[in-house]
């Protein structure tokens, strides 16, 4: 592009044609969309387009500059001299941990990439005038640029603000809720036994991990937690007594949860019971105290000269935008219920007297909680990974102050040991989450130790005559994920029906996450878009499916990687830019589409299997690497450790 051309973004999907036919310019005018769908749309109107995401240079680089900003932000001066992970704290814990993950994936990690492209936009494209259709947050950026580059700056009206961090995080009367909590999760267990032993294995899971699976060994369906079954098993096959806490925080799930315990109850042959039974009125009212002194701490913040200025990237203020997200973040009911959670930690380790702790990640804030609290007592803890790390998977990359710093009160509380997929996955935390060498521990996945008697029962003719799926047809499942974003999971999913609908002989499996429960979503997307040889599963095997699959679509997730082990085709579908960073997508081994019009095309290259098959060879040799080789003894090396740990007087450091 040559200097002296005007510049229209568009970052709003609707009305921007009149937007742009009424811009006045004598220069040519390049339109520079937040996605390739716009483009797409302003490219068949003759204008000449662009997309934000070609002006990253390097994508993962941009998101590493957003992780690098998100760990050191907590450690600057923000009020009388302390950083926010100091002001933050209660009995010890820096609850800025508990709101770390909700502050980046919902503003950070989207915001610093986006100065990253906005700069480029203004270094390549010199333009004198600039036109801006939907974005609040570049308005604010490009006005800072202004400064330097521009002599005139027109805006429009914005109709649709950014989402805030408070998203979903049912703020409002927390006292209340924390109380229908307890009645409605916890209070129905008071009457229960009491503990059936102390010096029990503590298994901390939720009720995502619970789902319908078919067992190979015995040939029947029956409901059970993907990730503690096998572990749970063999712990009692040992005599080792265990006790199952139950964390879940979704209201859509609460009531059910109930429901879905009693036959957890049933099926596990151990005792399951929810977090909010230890939750006490003495522990609302220290959570109602302490959120008090919150909100005046944060009054003294938001106007903190040195708060301000901690709110800056590479020159560029952002307390403009971000002040409502921390001032909601600070006052959502994830905030309130952090001091319930420590305090219920404290009374779950009390009462149950656990020798050992498993939980099936360490970053949520009851694990959180758990673990500094369980080191309080020399109790032992143990994590599972829960996905794909790298080194920009936020959760897994600390700091190393975050972790060896002087401090010990207020650091990151690590689990004394993690148990990782692979050799690749253990590498990634001592690289980039400088996690000392004797945590991580290969063990495998437990999820997939069914694998390798479940390969050689798999059929494909029974498979589809049970799923009533005509035999001519190709099959392509799309794995959905539970995406933040409605939009983004809309375009999606009627992009593939359209798209399968089209294609000829193709059938459709839509296998929902176990974490989504709205049939209704997908129905009526199917009803719009008129396709009819389509089949819609919860709970379904997802190894069946990825082995009847002729090709397989996911937005991201660790399922593309595992569909790659089993040499299947996979498709990511980044429609609206934001998983340049996801792993399957990094890894450029999947193939990406990136505009709706891609993925016909891709599809028909997929079924293609002469020019397909070297891509499959690479993308099981990758996915092997990342996610390792199940053997169907995974459950057995962690109940191994648990055994070994448990013998041990004192913790490894």
């Amino acid at each position: 592009m040559t200097a002296g051309k005007d510049i229209a973004f568009i970052f709003e999907e609707n009305s921007g044609k009149k937007f742009i036919q009424s811009i006045k310019t004598e220069k040519e005018l390049l339109v520079v969309c937040g996605n390739d769908n716009i483009k797409r749309k302003f490219l068949d109107l003759g204008y000449s387009c662009k997309s934000i995401s070609e002006y990253s240079d390097d994508s993962s680089k941009d998101l590493a500059k957003a992780i690098k900003w998100i760990k050191n932000w907590p450690d600057k001066p923000i009020l009388n001299g302390k950083s926010l992970k100091e002001l933050l704290v209660y009995e010890g814990l820096s609850i800025f941990w508990f709101l770390e993950v909700r502050f980046y994936l919902y503003r950070i990690q989207g915001l610093i990439p986006l100065i990253e492209q906005l700069k480029r936009v203004l270094y390549l494209e010199k333009p004198e005038q600039i036109w801006i259709k939907g974005n609040s947050d570049i308005r604010h950026i490009v006005s800072q640029l202004y400064r330097k580059n521009l002599q005139k700056l027109e805006f429009l009206k914005e109709e649709n603000p950014q989402t805030r961090v408070s998203y979903k995080s049912y703020a409002g009367y927390p006292t209340l809720k924390l109380l229908l909590l307890k009645i409605l999760r916890g209070f129905p267990y008071l009457l229960k036994k009491p503990r059936i032993s102390d010096n029990s294995v503590l298994i901390i899971t939720e009720v995502g991990n619970w789902r319908n699976e078919y067992d190979f060994k015995s040939k029947k369906i029956f409901k059970k937690d993907v990730t503690f079954h096998d572990i749970i098993r063999k712990l009692s096959e040992k005599s080792i007594p265990v006790k199952v806490i139950d964390f879940e925080n979704k209201p859509g799930n609460l009531i059910k949860s109930y429901f879905i315990n009693k036959e957890r109850n049933k099926n596990f042959g151990v005792r399951i019971e929810p977090w909010e039974k230890y939750i006490t009125l003495d522990i609302i009212r220290k959570s109602k105290d302490f959120n008090k002194k919150l909100i005046k701490t944060l009054n003294q913040i938001l106007d903190s000269k040195t708060f301000i200025e901690s709110l800056t990237y590479d020159k560029i203020s952002m307390y403009e935008i971000l002040r409502k997200d921390i001032e909601d973040l600070f006052k959502s009911f994830k905030t309130f219920t952090s001091v319930t959670l420590i305090e219920t930690a404290k009374r779950i380790l009390e009462r149950e007297k656990p020798s050992i702790i498993i939980m099936h990640d360490e970053y949520g804030a009851i694990q959180i909680s758990l673990i500094i609290e369980a080191k309080k007592r020399n109790i032992p803890t143990v994590s599972i990974q829960h996905g794909v790390n790298t080194e920009t998977g936020l959760s897994y990359v600390h700091n190393p102050e975050h972790v060896f710093g002087k401090n010990k009160n207020i650091n990151f509380p690590l689990p004394d040991k993690i148990c990782v997929w692979s050799e690749s996955a253990k590498n990634n935390l001592l690289k980039f989450g400088n996690f000392p060498p004797s945590i991580p521990v290969v063990t495998g996945d437990p999820k997939v130790d069914f694998f390798p008697i479940a390969i050689k029962q798999f059929n494909y003719e029974k498979i589809t005559k049970t799923l009533k799926i005509p035999k001519e047809k190709k099959i392509i499942l799309f794995a959905t994920q539970p995406l933040p974003l409605i939009e983004e999971k809309e375009l999606i999913t009627r992009n593939v029906m359209n798209s399968v609908k089209k294609l000829q002989n193709c059938y459709l499996i839509i296998k929902m996450h176990p974490h989504e429960s709205d049939f209704s979503f997908y129905q009526k997307l199917a009803n719009e878009s008129k396709i009819t040889d389509y089949l819609l599963v919860r709970f379904h095997n997802l190894y069946e499916l990825m082995y009847i699959a002729d090709i397989v679509i996911v937005p991201f997730s660790t399922v593309g990687v595992e569909a790659m082990r089993m040499k299947k085709p996979v498709i990511a579908m980044n429609l609206l830019g934001l998983h340049d960073n996801d792993p399957l997508i990094k890894s450029n081994i999947a193939l990406v589409v990136k505009a709706e019009n891609e993925l016909i095309p891709t599809m028909k290259k997929c079924l293609d299997e002469q020019n397909i098959s070297e891509i499959i060879e690479r993308g099981k040799v990758f996915a092997q690497k990342e996610i390792g080789i199940p053997d169907g003894s995974s459950s057995e090396r962690i109940v191994n450790l648990l055994l070994e740990l448990m013998k041990k007087p004192e913790i490894d450091k």
